[in-house]
C-alpha cells in the first residue's frame, strides 16, 4: 500500500517541501509540498532528481579500495583502519600540516555533517584546511565579520515589503535565492512587482530574473565596486543619505563620503559601461523609494574585486537607512540561531591570523583560500601537503586551473574521499567511504534557515531506514577521526576514544534538539515532528540590537582594512576605460537543472538542450564568423577548451558566458550519464593565480579569454 512522505529538497538553499508517495520501500512519485508553509508546492527539476541519486547503480553503497589501479569493495573496519593508519604516518612523518582537508558545499545542507564539522577539523590539528567557500561566498561572511563583528550576520532581502530590489550579479529566479532563501522566487518576485515594488537587474547577460525585473543594465564584470562607489556618490551628493534610526548605531558615515567623492559617474561610465543618466537614475531612484534593498551574490563575490563589491552592497544599505527595517536588508530570527551560538561560544569568525606557506594568502576561520589548494600540494619543503582527505567536493572540476589540480591530487601519498560516487576527483583516492544518501537521512535545514527571507522552520525524518552496514556522513567523520587519533599515541587515543563515544551519544539530532530549545522560539523535535508541512514564524524583524558583535555595538561602515584597496581598485579605471577589443570577459551562470559538478548523472536532469554552451553576443560572433551550435575555441594563458556557441542579443558585447562543474570525460570517472553528457570544464582555462588580493576568493567572473573559431 502506498503512503506519502513529507520531506525537504537538501540540493540547494531554497529547502522546499517534498511530497514522496512510496510502496514497498520503492519511490513511486516525487511532488512539491502543496501546503508546505513556504515553498507553496514548488519544486524544480532537482528535488524530483532525488530518485535518481537514490537508485543509481554507480552510487557506491560500501566503501572500495584501489589495488592495482582497480577498485576492490573492503569492509568498514578494514577501510577506516587503513585510513586512520596512513593518515597518522603522514602526520608523524612530515608534521601535523602535512594533512589537508578539503570539504564542498553539500556539507552545508546535510545538518549531521555540520554539527560534527568543527570537532572533525579541529581533531586533524592541521592549518592546511579548504572548502567550497572560496570559490564561492567567502566575501559575504568576510565583510559581515569586518562590518557587523559577526560572520553569520547575513543581511536578507525583505522581498515580501520592499519597493525597490537592485540585484547584482545574481539570478534568483534559477538559485531561489543563494544567501537568500527564497524557495518559489519567481513567483515571489512577480506578486512583488504586482503590488507595485520595481526590480531592476544589473549583470553582463539579461538572465532570467532580468526577464521578469522592471529594468536591467548590462555592466563591465568586475566594475560593481565602481558601480556602487559612483551610487553612493550621487547619494550624498545630492542630500539622499538618510540612515534613519540606524544613525546612532553607525561609526565611519563621514570617512564614507568623503571616500564617495572621487568615484562621481563622469567618472566610471566607460569602465562600468552605464551612462552617467542610468547611473544617476538608479541611485536616485534607490534613495527615494520607501523600502529599498541591495542585493548581491556570488556574481559580485567571485571577481578582482569582490571583497570591496559585497561591502559596498551593505553600504548602500546602511547609507539608505535600508538595514534591520521592513523592506531593506533584514536578519532571520531563526529556530536555531547561528548568531547567537557564535556570540555564546565567542566564535564570530577570524581572518588573517596566519597566512599560507607559499604565497603567502591569509585564512578565514581556519582555512586558506583554494587559490593556493595545487601550489600547497606542489611545492616542496615543510609543512608541504602529502595526504589528504576530501568531503563532499570535486575540486578537480571546481576548482581554478584543473590540469595543476589533477597534477596535485596525483602527487600525494594517500589520500581519502568521502563521497558516494568515482568521480573527477575522488577517482585519484586510494580509498572512498560512501556516506547515506538523502532519503536515508532525516533534514533539518540549518543554513537555509538562517539565510530565510522568511521565518520558517522545519524537520523531516527519513524515508528509508538506513541501510544494514551503512554509515551517515557524520559517523564516517567520528570514525575516520577515531582512528586516526588510534594511531597517534596512547594519550591521544585514550581522548579520542571518549570524544567519539560523547559525540555518537550526543548525535545530531540530540544537538539539533538541545539548540532548538535553546534558540528564540524554544522549540524541540517532537513539536516540530508534529508538523510535517513546517512552522510559519512569521516575517523578519529588526533584531540588529541583539546580534550586533563589533567591541562598540556599531556598525563598523568603513573597516580601514578595506579602505586599502580601493587604491587597487582606482588603478583599474582607466584600463577597463579602454578594453582590449580582442579580448573578452568570460562570466560564468546558474542552470536550473544543476548544481555545481555533481548533479550530472542524473538522467531527468541532463536530457533535453545542453547547458555546456559558450553565450556570445549576437554581434561579437557575427564578427568572429561563428554560428549557433559550431565549436569556438576559449583560450587564457593557461589552457584552451572547445565549447558550442549559443549566440544571443541577452548578454553584453565583450562579454562570454559558460556554467561551471562540468567536463566529465576524464579517464577513471565512474559516472556513466554524466560521461554521455560530458561537456567542457570551464576551469581548464581558469587561472589560480587570478584572486582577490584582499581576501584571496578566486576571480571566476572576468577573467580575460580569447575567442576563436575552431
Amino acid at each position: 500500500m502506498a503512503s506519502i512522505h513529507f520531506g525537504i529538497c537538501d540540493f540547494c538553499d531554497s529547502a522546499c517541501g517534498l511530497e514522496i508517495e512510496s510502496a514497498a520501500g520503492r519511490i513511486i512519485s516525487i511532488r512539491g509540498d502543496q501546503e508546505h508553509g513556504f515553498s507553496r508546492g514548488h519544486i524544480c527539476p532537482k528535488g524530483i532528481a532525488h530518485q535518481d541519486l537514490h537508485y543509481d547503480p554507480d552510487r557506491l553503497r560500501a566503501p572500495v579500495r584501489k589495488k592495482g589501479g582497480e577498485w576492490e569493495e573492503v569492509s568498514w573496519e578494514d577501510a577506516l583502519e587503513e585510513a586512520g593508519s596512513r593518515l597518522s604516518e603522514i602526520q608523524r612523518k612530515y608534521g601535523r600540516d602535512a594533512l589537508a582537508l578539503y570539504y564542498g558545499n553539500p556539507i552545508g545542507h546535510n545538518y549531521g555533517s555540520l554539527l560534527c564539522l568543527v570537532p572533525f577539523v579541529k581533531g586533524f590539528k592541521t592549518k592546511n584546511v579548504f572548502s567550497a567557500t572560496s570559490v564561492d561566498q567567502l566575501t559575504r561572511t568576510l565583510v559581515s565579520l569586518l562590518v557587523f563583528g559577526n560572520q553569520a550576520i547575513l543581511p536578507i532581502p525583505d522581498i515580501e515589503r520592499t519597493d525597490y530590489f537592485l540585484i547584482l550579479g545574481a539570478n534568483p529566479v534559477v538559485s531561489n535565492g543563494s544567501i537568500m532563501t527564497a524557495s518559489d522566487c519567481k513567483n515571489r518576485l512577480l506578486e512583488m512587482r504586482k503590488r507595485g515594488a520595481k526590480i531592476v537587474v544589473v549583470d553582463p547577460r539579461r538572465n532570467e530574473t532580468a526577464e521578469i525585473a522592471d529594468a536591467h543594465y548590462f555592466i563591465r564584470p568586475g566594475s560593481d565596486a565602481l558601480f556602487l562607489l559612483s551610487m553612493i556618490n550621487v547619494i550624498f551628493a545630492q542630500g539622499l543619505a538618510d540612515p534613519g534610526d540606524l544613525r546612532k548605531k553607525i561609526k565611519g558615515l563621514d570617512r564614507l563620503k568623503e571616500i564617495a567623492k572621487n568615484f562621481p559617474p563622469s567618472r566610471v561610465t566607460k569602465a562600468t559601461g552605464l551612462s552617467e543618466k542610468d547611473l544617476q537614475t538608479i541611485a536616485t531612484d534607490f534613495a527615494s523609494a520607501k523600502k529599498a534593498v541591495c542585493y548581491g551574490r556570488r556574481g559580485i563575490s567571485t571577481q578582482e574585486f569582490g571583497t570591496l563589491a559585497t561591502w559596498l552592497c551593505d553600504a548602500l544599505n546602511i547609507i539608505t537607512g535600508n538595514v534591520d527595517r521592513p523592506g531593506g536588508a533584514m536578519f532571520t530570527t531563526p529556530a536555531v540561531d547561528l548568531v547567537g551560538l557564535a556570540k555564546l561560544l565567542r566564535q564570530p569568525g577570524f581572518f588573517d591570523r596566519w597566512k599560507s606557506r607559499v604565497s603567502g594568502l591569509p585564512e578565514f576561520n581556519g582555512e586558506f583560500p583554494a587559490a593556493v589548494f595545487a601550489e600547497e600540494i606542489l611545492t616542496s619543503g615543510p609543512g608541504q601537503i602529502r595526504g589528504l582527505i576530501t568531503m563532499a567536493g570535486n575540486p578537480a572540476l571546481s576548482l581554478p586551473n584543473t590540469r595543476r589540480i589533477e597534477q596535485a591530487l596525483k602527487s600525494l601519498e594517500f589520500m581519502v574521499s568521502i563521497d558516494f560516487y568515482i568521480n573527477e576527483t575522488s577517482r585519484y583516492a586510494n580509498l572512498i567511504l560512501p556516506p547515506t544518501g538523502p532519503m536515508e537521512n532525516d533534514h533539518y535545514p540549518i543554513l537555509e534557515y538562517n539565510m530565510s527571507v522568511r521565518n520558517f522552520v522545519h524537520y523531516t525524518p527519513a524515508l528509508f531506514p538506513k541501510p544494514a552496514g551503512a554509515k551517515h556522513n557524520w559517523e564516517i567523520m567520528l570514525d575516520l577521526l577515531y582512528h586516526l587519533e588510534k594511531h597517534s599515541g596512547a594519550a591521544t587515543f585514550a581522548l579520542g576514544w571518549l570524544k567519539r563515544k560523547a559525540l555518537y551519544w550526543l548525535r545530531p539530532d540530540r544537538q539539533l534538539n538541545l539548540l532548538l530549545k535553546l534558540g528564540p522560539h524554544k522549540l524541540s523535535l517532537k513539536k516540530l515532528m508534529a508538523e510535517p508541512h513546517g512552522i510559519d514564524l512569521g516575517p523578519l524583524e529588526p533584531r540588529l540590537d541583539k546580534i550586533i558583535s563589533t567591541k562598540d555595538q556599531k556598525i563598523n561602515l568603513v573597516p580601514e582594512k578595506l579602505v586599502k584597496d580601493l587604491t587597487r581598485l582606482e588603478g583599474r579605471i582607466e584600463q577597463w576605460s579602454s578594453p582590449n577589443k580582442d579580448e573578452f570577459l568570460l562570466v560564468s551562470r546558474r542552470s536550473l537543472r544543476s548544481n555545481n559538478s555533481w548533479m550530472h548523472n542524473s538522467p531527468r536532469l541532463v536530457k533535453g538542450k545542453p547547458d555546456c554552451t559558450l553565450i556570445i553576443n549576437k554581434g561579437d560572433a557575427g564578427r568572429l564568423g561563428l554560428m549557433d551550435g559550431q565549436l569556438a575555441r576559449v583560450s587564457t594563458q593557461i589552457g584552451e577548451i572547445k565549447v558550442p556557441v549559443e549566440i544571443t542579443d541577452d548578454i553584453m558585447p565583450g562579454v562570454v558566458s559558460m556554467p561551471f562543474g562540468w567536463g566529465h570525460n576524464q579517464e577513471g570517472v565512474k559516472l556513466r550519464v554524466a560521461k554521455e553528457h560530458a561537456g567542457v570544464n570551464v576551469n581548464e582555462v581558469t587561472d589560480e593565480k587570478l584572486y582577490d588580493v584582499f581576501s584571496g576568493i578566486s576571480i571566476l567572473d572576468g577573467i580575460p579569454v580569447r575567442i576563436n573559431k575552431y
